[in-house]
């Protein structure tokens, strides 16, 4: 009889347990979402996050830090992470080699990068077999870079390049003479002007569409997990518009992933991307077409590297204009 009892208590307690659960708690799935780098065009990722929109939208995330376009698509092709925030380049020359890969979202559709060198540079001319640092070999560092050397005159060999990681490492190789150049953006760029290092080219001010910050899926995932990455989609999106309309969290939120603290650089670089960020991350097929190989270019068609219909579909449903006039 007691064990009858005791058994009938604890069946209790779960029932009543279950009761305190929502449905949603109970259905959430687990997403590991990977970025590349801490340049100012990852923010509103870390801002959804950080605001706890994903999870508004029944999605539980860990959030990764992936140094590298490539490094990333290989996770995701491994099905180490569902989702990637990185430059269209990755996935667009996965795409070309066989991998199924398809980007969902982009978010920022220009090249921001600039190109910086140290004191002792004073025309494209001094920079003649010297070193440039990017980020990593076939990165959205190393286009920038490629991009820089045409408007400046110069040819891809006449500058050695060599990985040299994230935004602080490579502004610091530059101050103490270690490279002659590097290419940065937002907000490293910032600190980097701050220590006295010049701007010889901004890209960003040419206005060349580039799919510089996108969101990419294995295509398995996407096909057998429509609804999650539609989930993912609406936080993403809510994140947008917090980004843009709330900069005193962004900045906060900023802070916390670059570790910057100077409150003028988190705010230029703020200012510099939300001008240009879409808030509704349909991907642009002219960005797309830069980012691809000038020898791909003429042969492939654009549409196959992305896929706006979920986008489309939070449109046509109304989310994107509720989202809209309640950050407003």
């Amino acid at each position: 009889m007691v064990s009858r009892i005791l058994v009938l208590v604890l069946f209790s307690v779960l029932i009543l347990g279950m009761g305190l659960v929502t449905p949603r708690e109970i259905h959430a799935e687990t997403v590991r979402i990977s970025y590349a780098g801490i340049s100012g065009y990852n923010v509103p990722l870390w801002v959804a996050d950080e605001a706890g929109l994903f999870k508004k939208y029944g999605l539980t995330e860990e959030l990764i830090l992936i140094s590298g376009g490539s490094t990333n698509i290989q996770a995701l092709l491994a099905n180490e992470v569902r989702l990637a925030n990185v430059a269209g380049s990755a996935p667009i020359q996965a795409k070309l080699q066989g991998g199924n890969v398809t980007i969902v979202a982009s978010s920022y559709n220009y090249m921001p990068y600039s190109f910086v060198v140290n004191k002792d540079i004073r025309s494209p001319e001094d920079l003649k077999g010297k070193r440039l640092a990017i980020a990593r070999l076939g990165g959205i560092t190393e286009v920038a870079a490629l991009l820089a050397f045409e408007k400046l005159g110069l040819g891809p060999k006449d500058m050695t390049l060599v990985q040299a990681g994230p935004d602080s490492q490579r502004v610091f190789a530059v101050h103490s003479g270690a490279v002659a150049a590097t290419i940065i953006a937002p907000p490293g760029l910032f600190s980097a002007t701050s220590l006295g290092l010049k701007v010889l080219v901004d890209l960003g001010d040419l206005g060349v569409k580039y799919p510089t910050s996108v969101m990419a899926t294995n295509g398995s995932y996407l096909a057998q997990n429509r609804a999650a990455v539609k989930n993912f989609l609406m936080g993403y999106i809510e994140g947008l518009h917090v980004y843009a309309h709330n900069k005193d969290f962004a900045q906060s939120v900023m802070r916390k992933y670059t570790k910057l603290s100077d409150v003028e650089v988190l705010s230029k670089s703020h200012d510099y991307f939300v001008k240009n960020t879409s808030l509704v991350p349909s991907t642009d097929a002219v960005a797309i077409k830069n980012g691809l190989p000038v020898e791909k270019a003429g042969s492939r068609k654009f549409d196959e590297f992305y896929d706006n219909s979920l986008i489309q579909e939070l449109v046509n449903e109304g989310f994107v204009d509720k989202i809209a006039k309640k950050s407003k």
